[in-house]
């Protein structure tokens, strides 16, 4: 607990940092929302059908870039050896970066969300429905993520190999993702859809830390 609340401490007063790589990923989100209704047309019968998929995806091909990142800096200036040298100290590390990045990606993201739900018409009832499942389903992104960038810490070509490891196993949260939100403006219960997203987030809140820890400590016992 104790290297928990240091790295926490830690990730709080670089976080400022890093604001420009998420304000970036939020500004990635925008544009690839915003640009396929040119692709598309400009009705609104097609609009509100495809909105919750294009928010979806929207959002995972903006977190794309960034997962690269999110070990690879702190590997570069040795505070991950540091830290493997305490005991418990990946633990605490993964958890306090995982809370904090979650928290810097996913609040700009949320936040632009009822901007999204208006470009595409869909009915603002949705958004009770849309932004709980989307924060739910950015997390279980962000716990894949964490799993690639470590297996892929000090590689060639780290956001290539992000996003080859990622897509694949990130399908299943945007199904569920978007078929939440289906359900809901098509008057149908979405609770299954919603018990398997939950379900889906559980199981990686279990496997991802123990994943992410053991990739960190093979990467570090390589150098």
């Amino acid at each position: 607990m104790g290297v928990f609340i240091l790295c926490l401490r830690r990730e709080a007063l670089l976080g400022t940092g890093a604001l420009g790589d998420h304000i970036g990923q939020a500004a990635f989100f925008i544009m690839i929302a915003a640009l396929f209704p040119l692709a598309v047309g400009p009705s609104a019968d097609t609009l509100r059908m495809l909105g919750p998929s294009v928010i979806w995806i929207s959002a995972l091909l903006s977190a794309l870039p960034a997962f690269d990142r999110l070990f690879a800096e702190d590997d570069r200036q040795g505070w991950l050896e540091q830290v493997g040298l305490l005991p418990g100290g990946l633990t605490g590390y993964v958890l306090a970066r995982l809370l904090s990045w979650y928290i810097l990606s996913v609040a700009p993201l949320l936040v632009i969300t009822p901007v999204l739900v208006l470009l595409y018409d869909l009915p603002v009832a949705v958004l009770p429905v849309l932004l709980p499942s989307l924060a739910l389903g950015t997390a279980c992104l962000n716990l894949l993520g964490s799993i690639s960038a470590a297996l892929t810490l000090g590689a060639r070509r780290t956001a290539l190999l992000v996003a080859l490891l990622l897509l694949p196993l990130s399908l299943p949260v945007v199904i569920f993702g978007v078929a939440i939100a289906d359900a809901f403006l098509t008057g149908q219960s979405f609770s299954g859809q919603a018990k398997l997203l939950g379900a889906v987030f559980l199981f990686l809140m279990a496997i991802s830390p123990v994943a992410t820890i053991a990739a960190l400590r093979s990467a570090l016992e390589d150098k």
